[in-house]
């Protein structure tokens, strides 16, 4: 196909995420020293291109040859979502520009869902009645795009009522949706006030060990805490685990006030949704009517609620037990093993989503 028969279309390109300043300048350095390597791909019956469109934009203003495939798509409706699902396979968006992408692809699933629908109204009821139920179209474009559907909700309030510099943000990565959605609602309820020096009890830790087979990072910790959690990495009050990257399998006992309680679950939150943080088991006070722990609930697996309050310790202190009961919550994909492990501390329920 030669460029003269490129149609770049308005419509497609608007489907588009837009690299970064940085992003296309590393892209453009890259094809004008080695050449454009992948092929442009188009719409084969219209001639439009929907995926490439940097590549071509650079090919075109440096006067590069480039390569392109066909693939045959039944109607515009086709092209969008293939358009709007290859976007999504980008392995550099936030989480935030997935939603945005994922928000776009609802309707489109659902005038698809329409159309099946319209069908079946023309078949026998005994038929019928042996098909498949399409799932909500949020729930199938939040699974597409790799999010809960309560994150891809919290992301349309976002794009509806935030302004334009929390947007950028939001893309950018230098925030996260349920930080800026909890802004958008206002405070919170929880306002713990108390010592946040106490430390998890060894037979907790043991069987953290046991679910996740070791303990990449603690971000709330201390030198004599990680005598008993023995994490390869933590970070101390000093250190501010919350100025960090965290990744890997992760132990986390964040303080208990305010506002630091929120900031570490989070932020937390944040790192399990980019799947930096591939494993984690949190201990927190079971506030379940706090939005913090309802953000901890949209990305968690499992939840254990113990059977009796939890005896933290200080080194320096009588051990503590609480007023309130706590929480162990679960990310990662062996909630079975974690069931199995906790069960011993109390009761332990799946997160339903």
């Amino acid at each position: 196909m030669t460029d003269a028969a490129i149609i770049v279309d308005d419509e497609m390109s608007s489907l588009l995420v837009p690299l970064s300043d940085d992003e296309y300048a590393g892209l453009e350095a890259s094809i004008v020293t080695e050449g454009c390597r992948d092929a442009l791909v188009v719409w084969r019956e219209e001639g439009i291109l929907i995926d490439g469109h940097n590549r071509y934009r650079i090919c075109a203003a440096h006067g590069l040859p480039f390569s392109t495939v066909g693939i045959s798509l039944a109607d515009r409706q086709a092209a969008r979502e293939w358009v709007l699902r290859n976007q999504l396979s980008r392995r550099n968006l936030t989480p935030f520009q997935k939603a945005e992408v994922a928000l776009l692809l609802e309707p489109v699933i659902a005038a698809k869902a329409k159309e099946r629908q319209g069908t079946r109204i023309d078949l026998q009821r005994d038929i019928v009645a042996t098909l498949p139920q399409c799932p909500k179209t949020r729930e199938q474009a939040a699974e597409i795009a790799g999010l809960s559907g309560r994150t891809i909700d919290k992301a349309k309030r976002l794009v509806a009522e935030a302004d334009e510099d929390t947007k950028q943000r939001l893309r950018s990565g230098e925030t996260t949706i349920h930080r800026e959605y909890e802004r958008l609602r206002g405070p919170h309820v929880a306002q713990n006030s108390g010592d946040n020096e106490w430390y998890t009890p060894k037979d907790y830790i043991e069987a953290v060990w046991d679910v996740m087979g070791a303990i990449d990072m603690d971000p709330a910790s201390s030198a004599a805490a990680n005598e008993v959690v023995g994490a390869t990495l933590f970070f101390d009050a000093d250190d501010d685990g919350l100025k960090h990257k965290w990744a890997g399998r992760l132990f986390l006992n964040p303080p208990y006030a305010q506002p630091l309680i929120r900031l570490f679950c989070e932020k937390l939150v944040a790192h399990v949704e980019a799947q930096e943080v591939t494993e984690a088991i949190v201990l927190v006070n079971n506030a379940t009517e706090t939005q913090w722990f309802q953000a901890l609930l949209s990305a968690a697996a499992a939840v254990c609620f113990p059977a009796g309050r939890v005896k933290f310790w200080h080194p320096d202190k009588t051990s503590a037990t609480p007023l309130q009961g706590q929480a162990v919550v679960y990310f990662g994909d062996n909630a079975n093993v974690f069931a199995e492990k906790f069960a011993q501390f109390g009761g332990v329920c799946r997160v339903i989503r």
